[in-house]
């Protein structure tokens, strides 16, 4: 019997060790594993993953330089500690990112682009039932990244998933599964028939009342923290 070629592709290309330590080290702070203001070494850092110091190192440079982190060279890091101000600044850029995506999708959506982004939107609400914050989280983040890959533009993808992480540092708490999850799938479901109807003022007006909804919430946060 004559053998078929599978056609299976090359082989994806494995995680680095600067990879696999940034996505661990990002996965901790989102879990409220490591603490604000508290100064962590490197030499700490590097045992508990057990890894080596220098995709330790390149992980935290990188972090540092979009803005989660304060690096100090040979000493270690501290979580960022975001302002008013910067919530603001970053949530002024999210919006005109968010809206630009929402402008770009809406003329080119498909019946299976719209049937996917209303299955995350279902997935969404299945795990915010289960009252894992994290889980929560992630699945928020993943309706957004979705509208944001059907623009198939790098740069914009990119951005947003830097400003994301940003914001959702900035208010952890006010993020969490409870009635901020309650109300920003209710928020969703309102985009996703707006984008259903092909309406793009719609789906514009949607967007903004769920992002600056969100602003407020996590400001409310940073507010909370001072007090």
């Amino acid at each position: 019997m004559a053998e078929r070629n599978l056609h299976l592709g090359k082989l994806l290309p494995a995680p680095s060790l600067k990879e696999m330590a940034l996505a661990t080290i990002k996965e901790a702070m989102f879990a409220q594993k490591l603490e604000q203001e508290v100064m962590y070494t490197e030499a700490a850092l590097t045992s508990e993953l057990g890894i080596s110091r220098t995709p330790v190192r390149e992980a935290l440079i990188h972090l540092a330089s979009r803005g989660l982190i304060t690096y100090f060279p040979r000493k270690g890091f501290k979580i960022k500690l975001l302002t008013e101000q910067d919530v603001e600044n970053l949530f002024e850029l999210r919006l005109a990112l968010e809206l630009a995506a929402v402008r770009h999708v809406v003329p080119i959506l498909t019946k299976p682009s719209l049937a996917e982004v209303e299955r995350i939107q279902a997935q969404y609400r299945k795990i915010a039932q289960k009252g894992e914050p994290l889980d929560s989280i992630r699945a928020n983040m993943m309706f957004h990244a979705w509208l944001a890959e059907l623009t198939e533009n790098s740069y914009l993808i990119g951005a947003l998933e830097e400003i994301r992480d940003l914001t959702n540092l900035a208010g952890l708490r006010s993020l969490e599964v409870g009635t901020r999850t309650g109300e920003a799938i209710g928020e969703h479901d309102r985009v996703v028939a707006e984008l259903k109807a092909r309406s793009l003022d719609g789906a514009l007006r949607e967007m903004e009342a769920h992002i600056r909804t969100t602003e407020a919430r996590v400001l409310a946060r940073v507010r909370a923290t001072k007090k």
